[in-house]
């Protein structure tokens, strides 16, 4: 069975969802806050009754509770004996997955499909039932799923505390791994004779005083002595039950692994106890190194060990690592967001033409699908020198990109930037451009981001953002950045480019970098930042993540002084548009 559709009403942060997930695995991605995890919740709570009061006020979207949580989910790839009449066939629907819709009647080239829903009003009492419209419609109480079948729906759960699942408790998966509970109860029947006849044949002395004490008042206050008063092991008061039973690598209880390890074997166990299942992980990278992430999400995207006849789990997990991202596929990603109570999932791969450039995208930024709020650079330069601007400002006061949700990448050249952030606006993210205008950009990429509601930089005066930056700094930082130049570089590499870049203009070459102000004029400062961009990378200046934060260390200090300039216009908007 696969959860097909989940529709979820008033439940925590979420007012309304409709979402349609895959058929394997389905990673939720998305900043903090946006439901990721009540989503989770939902398709728990929906699937697993619990028969005791566990809701409480702060459940209720807005705390109204007024409003009754309503969670749906429909399921479909139905065993047989679900679908015969004297189980739920009268209560069937229809799911056409072509259209991602559920029809509420079966029909023709539709799957069948069941509902189940739980609902909690205000008395905070939950009630699970099968969910169609017809049942809606009618005046009697909505039919059940039996408790039996129930366990045949119920997911899998792995988060914070694996290490229950190490024992043989109440539900934990090793109890569901197919022991005869016949056999388990035997042996603790043995277990509790064993550990009372050690007991007796303990150190009895230890109790004789206070044992002679207890009879000796009991007469006092006529209870009658049947033979007399001896301290016994009572094995119910020390409970030895299938709970103390727990898996250990030799004499060391598997519990004592450290966190990572633990959910690395419980997911192992949970993904291969019952066949093909639904399984939900809450932030899956929790205490696991980025090569054990890889493996474990490998793992849990195959069939169980052996069962070549099960398909792969349907597998619902939370991350906020940029390993988990890497290592999975577009189709396996989900972004979320949360606006006013309105939920909306949307799926990586389904709003994209170009699968190849997206999975591109994954392998090479997959820092930028986790924050709200994305600053395109146009290449690595512009990438780091906002990092460094970022790092300025934040020791001055300002909020740091980081509290405010957002990151700057890398766009690899205008084109691949543009096209970037047109994908990312159709995912829901928030996005803004930092462009060079040294070449034409492609109008047709430019209006279909604005048109999407991202916003776009560019620097005026037909440059680059090395020429900008040499154009309008004060011209004692001018010589700062040509001697960070040649710290990178050496002063001989630094003197030719400068100076090829002076023949190409027509102006007279420079013999030292001892610049004196007679040079400081438009035309020089234009042939720096020709110098400084060079198009071959091995000769040019900055074009580079950390020599951009440099870079950035030495222009922020001065952009104060030339709040006229371009440049420090323009860095102006870029900062109004982050704390946005």
């Amino acid at each position: 069975m696969r959860i097909v559709f989940v529709e979820i009403r008033n439940f925590r942060g979420i007012k309304e969802l409709d979402w349609a997930p895959a058929p394997t695995v389905n990673c939720l991605i998305g900043p903090g806050d946006s439901t990721k995890t009540a989503i989770l919740d939902a398709v728990e709570l929906a699937l697993n009754p619990r028969y005791y009061q566990f809701a409480d006020d702060s459940d209720f979207f807005d705390l109204n509770v007024n409003n009754s949580i309503n969670i749906t989910v429909t399921l479909a790839g139905l065993p047989s004996k679900f679908k015969s009449d004297d189980r739920y066939g009268m209560y069937l629907r229809g799911w056409n997955d072509q259209e991602s819709k559920v029809y509420d009647e079966p029909g023709e080239g539709l799957e069948d499909a069941l509902s189940v829903r739980v609902m909690i009003d205000d008395s905070l009492e939950a009630r699970w039932s099968i969910f169609n419209d017809r049942i809606e419609a009618g005046e009697n109480d909505p039919p059940t799923v039996r408790h039996k079948d129930f366990r045949e729906l119920a997911t899998t759960r792995l988060g914070p505390y694996a290490e229950r699942h190490l024992g043989w408790g109440r539900q934990s998966v090793l109890s569901r791994m197919g022991e005869a509970t016949e056999s388990i109860n035997l042996q603790l029947a043995q277990a509790n004779r064993a550990a009372r006849d050690a007991f007796r044949q303990g150190n009895q002395e230890v109790f004789k005083e206070t044992v002679s004490r207890a009879e000796q008042l009991g007469r006092q206050v006529s209870v009658p002595v049947r033979d007399k008063y001896v301290a016994e092991l009572d094995v119910q008061g020390v409970s030895i039950t299938s709970g103390g039973i727990a898996l250990h690598d030799g004499k060391l209880p598997l519990r004592r692994l450290g966190t990572g390890s633990s959910r690395l074997i419980v997911s192992a166990l949970q993904h291969d106890s019952g066949g093909s299942h639904i399984a939900l992980i809450d932030e899956i990278e929790h205490g696991l190194e980025p090569h054990r992430i890889a493996r474990l999400i490998k793992y849990i995207k195959s069939p169980p060990i052996g069962d070549t006849k099960v398909s792969a789990s349907q597998i619902f997990v939370t991350t906020h690592s940029p390993v988990v991202i890497r290592e999975l596929i577009a189709r396996d990603i989900f972004t979320v967001r949360c606006e006013v109570g309105l939920t909306k999932v949307r799926s990586v791969l389904a709003t994209t033409e170009d699968l190849n450039t997206v999975q591109r995208h994954l392998r090479a930024t997959p820092e930028a699908f986790l924050a709200r709020r994305i600053l395109v650079g146009e290449g690595r330069t512009e990438q780091g020198f906002l990092r460094g601007l970022d790092a300025w400002w934040s020791q001055k006061g300002r909020d740091s990109f980081a509290l405010q949700g957002t990151i700057a990448v890398d766009g690899c050249g205008a084109n691949a930037a543009l096209g970037f952030a047109e994908h990312l606006l159709d995912l829901g993210y928030k996005i803004a451009l930092l462009l060079d205008t040294d070449k034409p950009l492609p109008t047709d990429l430019i209006d279909a981001v604005k048109n999407k509601g991202g916003v776009i930089f560019e620097w005026p005066g037909t440059c680059s953002i090395e020429e900008r930056i040499f154009l309008d700094v004060p011209w004692k930082t001018v010589i700062s950045i040509v001697k960070f130049a040649e710290e990178l570089h050496g002063a001989d590499s630094v003197k030719d480019n400068i100076n090829n870049a002076c023949k190409a203009q027509s102006l007279s070459q420079i013999s030292d970098l001892s610049f004196s102000e007679d040079l400081d004029t438009d035309e020089f400062r234009r042939v720096l930042g020709k110098s400084a961009k060079n198009k071959d990378t091995k000769r040019s200046w900055f074009k580079d993540v950390s020599r951009g934060e440099e870079l950035a260390e030495i222009i922020a200090p001065c952009l104060d002084q030339i709040l006229d300039k371009p440049l420090a216009i323009t860095l102006s908007m870029v900062r109004q548009w982050v704390d946005g």
